[in-house]
């Protein structure tokens, strides 16, 4: 049987409702809490090898955040994708990322020493 608008609403408001909300995510913080971590230890790492890549080459300040964001989307990449579909997805990132102004050969250098993805072929 075909749900009316009237019951789709009732049953959404009852949903979102403060104390609904916060009871199911009080029942599963620490649950969030253990997934999320080794996430946070492993993005905090290679934005540490971004940081000692970056200063003694003389990248401003101002692109560190931006090479920075190109390794956060190839970690996001690498968890989705394996082999040929991650080389290929990192490529088409990293060609992203160049034409917003970034060198293409420190995108390649950053994600192979970090990820060990080789992308010179399509970044050459």
């Amino acid at each position: 049987m075909v749900k009316s608008g009237t019951d789709r609403l009732n049953k959404y408001t009852a949903k979102i409702v403060g104390d609904v909300v916060k009871n199911r995510i009080d029942a599963q913080k620490d649950f969030m809490t253990a997934n999320a971590s080794p996430h946070f230890d492993a993005l905090s790492f290679a934005e540490t090898k971004v940081g000692e890549y970056c200063d003694p080459l003389g990248i401003t300040p101002l692109q560190k955040p931006y090479y920075m964001s190109f390794i956060r989307k190839c970690y996001m990449l690498k968890n989705k994708h394996t082999d040929v579909t991650l080389h290929d997805e990192v490529c088409i990132a990293a060609v992203a990322w160049g034409a917003r102004g970034l060198n293409l050969f420190h995108l390649a250098t950053l994600v192979k020493s970090i990820y060990t993805v080789d992308i010179f072929d399509c970044t050459a």
